[in-house]
């Protein structure tokens, strides 16, 4: 910056920009928008994977305890409102797995509807994310299949209208087994 005086004023020279020098800062602006766009997707893929993941081994975990707790308490055959686990609702089958809550008397089947794997999951989890059967507002969807033995908790959030089969990310609970496993079909993850 220049000084200079007149009048008993003091002004002060700036130097602004050039038109060449704003369209380097331009350029420059893009080429870095260019490479972060595409790396913030890929994060926010990872992020949506890693809250699946987390979900799918909080899931696992509680149906491991509710066998633990179903073989503790000397169960051999479905228990319907075991004691000791969250609020005693929750169900199981002949070898001690979640088949939901207010199950009633009767088969082994996930739940009395399709409506039953929301039990699982709502029943199993603590501050569980939002899920539903029959619409595609919350965070999961669930589907009960495979002889209603099997839930499908398909991720919502990317905006993914898929199902158990076509979901780009799913959390699969069997209740045969106690298995949990996310898969899906996108690249990253085996299909389910």
């Amino acid at each position: 910056m220049n000084k200079f005086s007149s009048s008993g004023y003091t002004f002060y020279k700036t130097r602004a920009f050039t038109l060449i020098e704003l369209a380097i800062v331009i350029v420059i602006i893009g080429m870095i928008a260019a490479f972060a766009l595409p790396r913030f997707s890929d994060l926010t893929e990872q992020a949506e994977l890693a809250q699946a993941e987390g979900v799918a081994g909080a899931l696992k975990s509680g149906a491991l305890t509710v066998k633990a707790l179903f073989r503790s308490q000397g169960h051999s055959v479905r228990v319907q409102d075991l004691a000791g686990y969250g609020d005693g609702t929750i169900d199981t089958n002949n070898i001690g797995y979640p088949i939901g809550i207010d199950k009633g008397n009767g088969n082994e089947n996930v739940g009395r509807n399709d409506s039953g794997c929301v039990g699982v999951w709502n029943g199993v989890l603590v501050d569980a994310p939002s899920v539903a059967h029959n619409n595609n507002n919350q965070q999961y969807r669930s589907y009960r299949h495979t002889g209603n033995k099997i839930c499908s908790y398909v991720y919502r959030g990317s905006g993914d209208n898929g199902n158990q089969n076509s979901g780009l990310l799913v959390i699969k609970y069997d209740s045969r087994d106690g298995s949990v496993v996310v898969c899906g079909q996108r690249s990253d993850l085996p299909s389910c």
